[in-house]
């Protein structure tokens, strides 16, 4: 008999335990959830310049809903075919990832709806030819970890090339035509 008591005991504490999980894990989902806004093809949740209560802090950056019109107009004008936005706000300039086709493209943008830069990741193989013949001739033994095209407007692309080097990470900025920018 008192084994059958302890028993219904632990399966009671058990099943009560199971439950205060279950309902933690949903609170957790829910927030997870609140903290991603997304639109899709840029053009939802553009229509208001307000400072809006449904934000939620991420970092030095805060996920918005209500983007300024200038931004969102922008941004619709510039890319018509980009897919699930989402938006943040950090340090005045608003900022938008987005899927570009077969990349995720990151587009920075002042409150007046100017651009700043749109950065895309790219194979390697998709560097113009003269970027690449550089990046060859001065390592010859070495292979970009990554290349990311940046465009700014009314500016010929640069391509940020990152490389690594007997276990040291650099970076390279090069025009089009291969002459180097910057190197870091």
């Amino acid at each position: 008999m008192k084994q059958f008591i302890t028993l219904s005991i632990f399966l009671l504490a058990g099943f009560i335990g199971f439950a205060q999980g279950k309902s933690k894990e949903k609170t957790k989902d829910k927030q997870k959830t609140d903290k991603t806004v997304q639109t899709t093809n840029g053009n939802n949740n553009t229509n208001s310049g307000q400072n809006s209560a449904n934000t939620q802090q991420n970092g030095n950056s805060k996920v918005r809903k209500n983007i300024p019109t200038k931004v969102g107009s922008a941004f619709a004008g510039e890319y018509p075919n980009a897919v699930n936005a989402t938006w943040t706000k950090n340090r005045g300039d608003w900022t938008v990832v987005f899927g570009n086709g077969v990349w995720r493209s990151t587009a920075t943008y002042h409150s007046n709806g100017e651009r700043v830069d749109t950065r895309t990741p790219m194979a390697r193989e998709q560097a113009p030819r003269p970027v690449l013949d550089e990046i060859l001739r001065r390592f010859p033994k070495g292979s970009p970890t990554d290349v990311i095209k940046i465009e700014k407007p009314k500016n010929p692309s640069l391509f940020q090339i990152m490389m690594e080097q007997a276990g040291k990470k650099r970076t390279f900025v090069f025009d089009e035509k291969g002459k180097l920018v910057s190197e870091q």
